[in-house]
């Protein structure tokens, strides 16, 4: 496993210089060997095993909802992304010293959490599939991505449901990623994150009606639902969000 810190100038990039976002953004990309490295391989091979008992989980709450159309594979894509992403967020946290745990796992209801073992406060690990490439995603003048935060049951002021919201890029199409992390050189990246007090803040968080890449809960996988977000011009790049945590 590699980790490499790399530096996103969006404005120097010629088909992105009208970006709104105008300021450097730093990310660190997760490189695996699944083929060539033991280590990588075992990493791997366990989060797969963890991966399909959380669908597992997942597939019974979809049994339960008559309404829900049941779609096996895409589930377990999605807990692959996730466990994948918080292994990976956990692992760059703690670097210098341990400052968050994995929390539970209960229901389909909740995303993949991670929380600061200090006090207590919570991060969401959220990720996505930008098949355009990580520079589409953070610096595109229309159609950036976002820090995806809470879903709109939870816009209530004075009421935090997560203190972080952060994410990782998977730069394909989310049905690839069980064969691709099977590769050498498949890479994970780490895109920055927001606080809840960002997403609160009407300057900042904006409401958006989509359906995430990642979503768990069998009643929202395949409906659109409204969600607060920090538009990509406006969040705290990885090191930035990383620095807030360790606060």
């Amino acid at each position: 496993m590699e980790i490499h810190v790399k530096k996103l100038y969006c404005t120097n990039i010629r088909q992105y210089n009208k970006s709104k976002r105008t300021t450097p953004f730093n990310y660190v990309v997760y490189s695996f060997n699944y083929k060539t490295s033991t280590s990588d391989k075992s990493v791997i091979d366990n989060l797969l095993e963890k991966a399909k008992r959380l669908a597992n989980s997942v597939y019974t709450g979809a049994a339960n909802d008559g309404t829900y159309k049941r779609n096996n594979s895409r589930i377990l894509n999605n807990c692959i992304a996730g466990v994948l992403s918080e292994y990976c967020w956990k692992h760059y946290l703690n670097l210098e010293t341990e400052i968050v745990t994995e929390t539970p796992f209960n229901s389909a209801n909740n995303q993949i959490d991670l929380q600061v073992i200090s006090n207590s406060k919570t991060i969401e690990v959220r990720s996505s599939f930008p098949r355009n490439g990580i520079s589409f995603a953070i610096c595109h003048p229309i159609y950036q991505f976002d820090i995806i935060g809470p879903y709109d049951t939870y816009y209530k002021p004075g009421e935090i449901k997560k203190n972080y919201y952060i994410r990782t890029l998977y730069p394909f199409t989310s049905n690839l990623i069980e064969n691709k992390f099977k590769q050498d050189g498949f890479e994970v990246y780490l895109t920055g994150g927001a606080t809840w007090e960002m997403m609160m803040n009407p300057l900042i968080g904006i409401n958006k009606n989509f359906i995430p890449d990642d979503e768990l809960d069998p009643k929202r996988i395949e409906t659109k639902s409204n969600y607060k977000v920090v538009p990509y011009c406006k969040a705290l790049d990885t090191i930035e969000i990383k620095n807030e945590i360790k606060k």
